[in-house]
């Protein structure tokens, strides 16, 4: 029990002594502060300001603020080793000011701030402008601005003013030493130029007093002595040639000493001689005025005038080298001129004043030269030609070059012409030989005026021309030809005769089958040619057709016709032939009557009578297919009681047989009569069939 309250009393004891008495205090121990002579700051332009703090152990941590009651540093560093530490702040400001630097020891709490203050901002150390050199160039070749003796990273600015002028250019400083900074253009005339230097760490310094430029310099003005001129007539450019010149020299031609306008310009790719090509100075004489602006320099003064001579014209053509050929509407018309070189323009003119260009062409080959006209004219005249040599003017035109009229092609000879003429369905012909390939052949109705009843183009040395019908009777036509290069020739007179029969038929070669009605008759024809058509009538000369046909092969013909009639009589046959008229009619051609077919044998006939109210029965033997058998009950008149056809063989043989059943018979006598109608024939005469008992 003591032991046990002995220990309590011991812990006791203990949080009494942890616990905090009303009656003590403990202070709490704060690090040292830096020492002012330890704080070194530094306020850059540009780069981060930085803050020294010397006198530090290892670990202890140097705060930075902005005001001695700010909670929160602008920035702060830790000691790695015991020494000092650097501390790096974005921007102070570029004006002086203080900061609040305080340190914090390990195991100690943060020491009081102490205030440091630091300078403004330094600028960096004006240029001296006697050092710098201004390059004013012209235009197209940047001026320059070269500062000596500058550091790695210095920068400079060249402004166009000492305040708040134009920044003209700027540069950074790669290498120690000099610094050149390009400028498109300062200006043509003289001036001045102010030029900075922001040095690393500084401010941008003051600028410069004035730093002055000269005016762009001129060119010197070119000697209008060695300038040659040369005026091309239109279609070859003028040009002028300028000597002495060098690499990039620009050279510009006017047509003014003062204003004018530009001809042309061109550069110097080498040292001497350089022609400026112009599309055209002028067909006249007169005077250009030349520039010339080399390399870094401007544009010369104009030279005085650099005179040039008028253009020259071509020397005028020979009339008597000048052939005119007057060909016939179809074939151009023809004008050569003769010794002419690569180049000459040759144009032909239908006065010796207007304008009025008939052709024109332009030589590929040194020599003869033709030139194609559509058309003269028909009749005779005179043409007027000029030549415009390379480099020239066109000439004067020559005198009149005269021409012949167009000439008529010779007419055809009579032997020539062949005329056919056909019946109608074949068109007629007109054959013409001797002829050359492209001649045009015509047909006329009539020896003067009268219409193309037919025209053909000959492709070989013969021609054909297909007139679908001249006429029935015989006549005369009226041939033409057009040559190549001529016109049409008077027409030629070609008879022809009238329209030819076909030669008629032969009654023998002719027979005719009249038939039963049901069978259409026939009338063979014998040895036709193929696309013969004949016609059968009914009388000599007038009549109606009654039957037509066409042979589609070499050998007979069969016309069909419904019926001719069935007594005998007589048909008219005729023929057309191709290319021929419908020949004249044949004589009566005879035909028969139509024929009864033969009576039947009574011993082909059975009857069997049956007893009432069964059909009677009638076999009929030996029959052909087709055959219509007809049962009556009288052997003249009376009236059909029973009929059939025979339709098919009883065996493999020819035999036919047919029953025709019958009702009973009601005839007086008993007997009946049969006939038979075979096939093309009339129905046979009756005979008895059977007597009854």
């Amino acid at each position: 029990m003591k032991k046990l309250l002995s220990k309590i009393l011991g812990v006791l004891l203990f949080i009494s002594m942890l616990l905090p008495s009303s009656r003590t205090a403990f202070a709490a121990k704060l690090s040292n502060p830096p020492v002012d002579t330890n704080i070194t700051i530094t306020n850059n332009a540009v780069d981060p300001d930085t803050i020294n703090v010397a006198g530090l152990a290892k670990g202890d941590i140097a705060n930075v603020y902005s005001s001695a009651t700010d909670k929160k540093s602008i920035g702060t560093g830790t000691a790695k080793v015991t020494g000092d530490v650097k501390i790096s702040i974005k921007q102070l400001g570029t004006s002086a000011g203080n900061v609040y630097v305080s340190v914090k020891s390990t195991g100690l709490f943060e020491s009081n701030k102490i205030k440091k203050p630091y300078d403004a901002e330094v600028k960096s150390i004006p240029l001296d402008p006697r050092g710098i050199v201004v390059t004013n160039n012209a235009a197209g070749t940047k001026d320059t601005v070269v500062v000596p003796g500058l550091a790695i990273g210095d920068i400079i600015k060249v402004y166009s003013t000492s305040t708040d002028g134009v920044l003209l250019g700027t540069a950074t400083a790669k290498i120690d030493g000099d610094l050149t900074v390009n400028i498109d253009q300062i200006g043509a005339e003289a001036g001045n130029v102010y030029v900075s230097v922001t040095s690393k760490t500084l401010l941008e310094s003051d600028t410069t007093a004035a730093v002055a430029y000269p005016a762009e310099v001129k060119s010197i003005p070119l000697d209008p002595n060695g300038i040659v001129v040369t005026n091309n007539a239109a279609g070859t450019k003028d040009t002028v040639v300028v000597p002495g010149l060098a690499i990039g020299d620009i050279i510009k031609v006017y047509s003014g000493s003062t204003d004018g306008v530009l001809l042309g310009t061109a550069t110097a790719k080498i040292d001497g001689d350089l022609t400026v090509s112009i599309d055209q100075i002028g067909a006249e004489a007169g005077n250009v005025y030349l520039t010339v602006t080399s390399k870094t320099l401007r544009e010369s003064d104009r030279t005085t005038g650099v005179a040039f001579d008028a253009e020259e014209k071509s020397t005028p053509l020979d009339p008597a080298a000048i052939v005119v050929t007057n060909n016939a509407a179809g074939t151009s018309d023809t004008v050569v001129v003769k010794k002419l070189a690569i180049g000459d323009i040759v144009n032909v003119y239908s006065t010796s004043i207007s304008e009025d260009i008939l052709g024109t062409a332009t030589a590929k080959v040194a020599g003869d030269l033709t030139v194609s006209i559509p058309q003269v004219g028909a009749e005779s005249g005179n043409v007027y030609v000029t030549v415009k040599s390379k480099t020239l003017l066109e000439s004067d035109r020559t005198t009149a070059v005269a021409y012949d009229a167009e000439a008529k092609s010779t007419p055809l000879d009579q032997n020539q012409i062949v005329v056919t003429n056909n019946a109608v369905g074949t068109p007629d012909t007109v054959v013409v030989q001797n002829l050359y390939i492209g001649d045009i052949v015509k047909v006329y109705s009539a020896a003067i005026g009268g219409v193309i009843i037919g025209t053909s183009t000959a492709t070989a040395s013969g021609l054909t021309v297909s007139i679908k019908q001249i006429g029935v009777a015989s006549g005369n036509v009226y041939v033409s030809v057009i040559r190549k290069a001529f016109l049409e020739s008077d027409r030629t007179s070609a008879t022809y005769t009238a329209e030819a029969k076909s030669i008629p038929l032969y009654k023998s070669d002719i027979l005719v089958s009249n038939n039963a009605a049901g069978t259409a008759d026939a009338v063979v024809v014998r040895d036709l040619a193929i696309g013969d058509i004949v016609k059968v009538y009914s009388s000599a000369t007038s009549g109606i057709v009654i039957g037509t046909a066409t042979e589609k092969v070499l050998g007979d013909l069969t016309v069909s016709i419904k019926q001719i009639g069935t007594t005998g009589g007589n048909i008219y046959v005729s023929v057309t032939r191709e290319a021929f008229l419908e020949s004249d009619r044949t004589s009566g051609v005879p035909y028969d009557s139509e024929a009864k077919s033969a009576p039947l044998y009574d011993r082909n006939i059975v009857v069997i009578n049956n007893s009432d109210g069964v059909l009677d029965r009638v076999l009929i033997q030996n029959l052909a297919i087709g055959d219509i058998v007809k049962v009556y009950s009288m052997a003249k008149g009376g009236v059909l009681i029973g009929t059939g056809t025979a339709i098919k063989a009883k065996t493999t043989t020819v035999r036919v047989d047919l029953i025709v059943s019958i009702t009973q018979t009601k005839a007086a006598s008993r007997d009946i009569y049969v006939s038979v109608t075979r096939k093309k024939f009339l129905e046979s005469d009756r005979i008895l069939a059977i007597k009854s008992i």
